[in-house]
């Protein structure tokens, strides 16, 4: 059934507090491979640990796929786009730097799925760790290597174990309780403005209340999302910010700098991370750029968000079936 909630938005916003919790996926371009042998996982796995560790994020599940990714994992004061940004820029420019390749890896974007906690982070976590088993990969969850599956079972050296096994009174109990869920899918996906959640609807009214408190907050001078950037710039030159090349050529690499400086209101250090390059160096490349071409760039953005603002309205929350 379509539920309508009376709620005006003038742009989809991301809802994101410390403590969130998002079942985030992310997929190959096109479906493709994305780990091409163990040593991608490795890396992978290295990076996610040392962001998690930097941002203070708790990630309590993983599972890399040949082509996808799955992460559960709960944000602190950082917000979870910054950190998957840094994440799959970092994952990118490596492989493509190890494997002596160029092009788009992953997918346009990551999807993220606000859980609500209480309710459905144990069958989340299962879903997860029984991706493998469902892909006919291995017979047992405990035989696939590249999953945090095997981290509740034994020693955890990335993800935290201790909420998952709270919940049980032996690690026996957890086990069957695992095993048991391999005809079970996700909960029910629910979708509030453009972002998706699963939740009943006491938490999708909570939701609603966040997203109107965040829009209040930019109507009155607060920064704009990164996201709103990397919408423009796939828009109007057909790239992401995470496909911009370290030394891109063409004016899109400065549009990218003026807006992240000058409306996402990000740092030089910020911005230099996106690229890996040197904040003096993404700073001198900004102050060369001639006045009445940066404010060129930052009308022809403002337009594109009030057209976008216009375009968008109301919206509907309705009931999914996840494809993941």
């Amino acid at each position: 059934m379509l539920v309508f909630y009376n709620l005006p938005m003038p742009r989809p916003l991301r809802v994101d507090y410390p403590g969130a919790l998002h079942h985030v996926i992310f997929k190959g371009n096109e479906g493709r491979v994305i780990f091409w042998e163990d040593r991608d996982r490795e890396e992978f796995l290295k990076m996610l640990k040392e962001l998690t560790r930097r941002y203070r994020f708790i990630l309590y599940a993983y599972c890399l796929m040949d082509n996808h990714v799955h992460l559960l994992i709960e944000t602190a004061h950082e917000p979870l786009s910054r950190f998957m940004q840094r994440l799959l820029t970092r994952y990118v420019q490596w492989f493509n730097k190890r494997h002596n390749r160029s092009g788009h890896l992953l997918g346009d974007r990551y999807k993220s799925i606000l859980v609500d906690k209480d309710r459905y982070f144990l069958a989340v976590l299962r879903y997860i760790h029984l991706n493998p088993v469902r892909a006919r990969m291995v017979s047992m969850p405990e035989d696939y290597p590249w999953s945090s599956y095997r981290e509740y079972l034994g020693e955890a050296k990335i993800v935290s174990t201790a909420l998952g096994l709270s919940y049980f009174s032996s690690l026996d109990e957890f086990i069957d309780f695992t095993l048991s869920g391999i005809e079970e899918g996700l909960p029910e996906v629910k979708k509030v403005q453009d972002y998706l959640v699963y939740a009943d609807d006491d938490f999708v009214h909570q939701v609603l209340e966040m997203l109107e408190k965040e829009r209040r907050k930019r109507e009155g001078g607060g920064r704009i999302p990164v996201e709103e950037v990397d919408g423009f710039l796939k828009e109007r030159y057909g790239k992401a910010l995470e496909n911009i090349e370290r030394f891109e050529k063409g004016e899109i690499k400065g549009v990218a700098v003026v807006l992240l400086r000058d409306r996402a209101h990000l740092t030089w250090r910020e911005i230099g991370e996106v690229w890996g390059s040197k904040p003096s160096s993404v700073r001198e490349k900004y102050l060369k750029m001639e006045a009445k071409v940066k404010d060129a760039y930052l009308l022809e953005f403002d337009r594109w968000r009030e057209k976008i603002n216009k375009w968008r309205g109301w919206k509907w929350i309705k009931n999914l079936k996840p494809n993941d």
